[in-house]
């Protein structure tokens, strides 16, 4: 169980490098280059490989995992809104405001659903 915790904490800092730099997207004027963008998708392939490990790790315990198996498939579903959204706007010309909405609450979303993940493993620890 300590490892799940240690891999969904490390998932919620790539979750919020991935935020910061993010929101330094959002600041910049188009076109972005190539160099913040290509560190924006790393970060959320890392935070998407964390989700997928916690998951693994989870189903492979006895008692099966709980509130927070349920609650990272809620993450991996804002994650998929994420990628998706994401995209539209990488190709996209100009900025949607909608789009970037969605991307927004789709983080913060993902980040809560890894958060309370993170206290029902704890709880279940100690």
């Amino acid at each position: 169980m300590e490892s799940v915790l240690v891999s969904l904490v490390v998932t919620f800092v790539f979750l919020v490098l991935a935020g910061v730099i993010g929101h330094k997207l959002e600041k910049r004027p188009r076109p972005y280059g190539f160099l913040i963008p290509a560190v924006h998708i790393v970060l959320f392939l890392l935070v998407l490989s964390g989700v997928f490990a916690s998951i693994y790790k989870l189903q492979l315990l006895p008692a099966g995992g709980g509130h927070a198996l349920t609650l990272l498939y809620v993450a991996v579903l804002t994650l998929l809104v994420n990628l998706a959204v994401g995209l539209a706007m990488l190709f996209i010309k100009g900025k949607s405001r909608i789009l970037r909405k969605i991307h927004k609450i789709s983080t913060y979303a993902m980040a809560a659903s890894v958060m309370a993940g993170i206290i029902f493993v704890s709880a279940a620890i100690y």
